[in-house]
């Protein structure tokens, strides 16, 4: 994922490595659902990557809490070269059909093509999706365990460089996050304005556009006192 996300930055990401990624991340929710059948715990599997999608809806809103329903149905595509549309009933209405051939490449993205959505499948489906499923912070392998069979609640949530540095009260920090906060980035793409290509892009039937993600945690009187001792907050 970390070598994708560098060729996808650089403009040269190739079908046949977001093919494998997606196909790690959909055997990702395999193995934890063959590990919960290895207890007893019987449920449907597309009940459980619902359930897998609620937990890991981190980023990239626009496909909301659906992204790993999307991560298997292209992987199924790839592998039957289209998906049976009676075993994906519920998806094939919400995308239309879907078949190896809904992704593709264009001047180095690798973009998905589905009835009333054409986006960057990188950006916008395995960059959140593959986030999620590596800021686990469990403390140890019995933790683990729990989490797999179901047990007790877990959040994940994903805590990044700029999270760091916008929780710091150093002096050292206040233009860094004057900067950053004044600078937000994409809700979407995480990209910044300048860098965001979502207008180029359809979601569910409408244009995309920059959408900025502006943080409800900045102080912006706190951060001028620290940047000059000569700031007087306002009233």
């Amino acid at each position: 994922m970390r070598d994708l996300l560098i060729e996808a930055k650089a403009r040269r990401a190739t079908l046949h490595h977001v093919f494998g990624a997606n196909l790690f991340i959909a055997h990702a929710v395999d193995y934890v659902y063959a590990i919960r059948n290895a207890y007893g715990i019987t449920e449907n599997r597309r009940d459980f990557v619902r359930e897998f999608d609620g937990l890991f809806s981190v980023g990239g809103s626009r496909l909301g809490d659906r992204k790993f329903e999307l991560i298997d149905a292209i992987n199924n595509a790839l592998k039957h070269i289209r998906l049976d549309p009676k075993r994906y009933r519920d998806v094939e209405g919400r995308y239309g059909p879907i078949s190896f051939q809904s992704l593709f490449e264009q001047d180095g993205r690798v973009l998905c093509l589905l009835d009333g959505y054409r986006f960057d499948y990188v950006s916008a489906v395995l960059a959140p999706a593959g986030r999620a499923l590596t800021d686990w912070d469990f403390e140890d392998d019995a933790q683990i365990r729990r989490f797999a069979r179901g047990d007790g609640d877990f959040v994940v949530d994903y805590y990044g460089a700029e999270d760091a540095l916008m929780e710091s009260n150093e002096p050292a920090d206040a233009i860094d996050q004057m900067i950053a906060a004044c600078n937000p980035r994409c809700s979407h793409c995480g990209e910044g304005e300048e860098d965001c290509v979502c207008a180029e892009y359809v979601f569910a039937g409408e244009q995309g556009e920059f959408e900025p993600r502006f943080r409800a945690d900045f102080d912006f009187d706190a951060v001028m006192s620290r940047i000059s001792g000569a700031y007087s907050p306002r009233n």
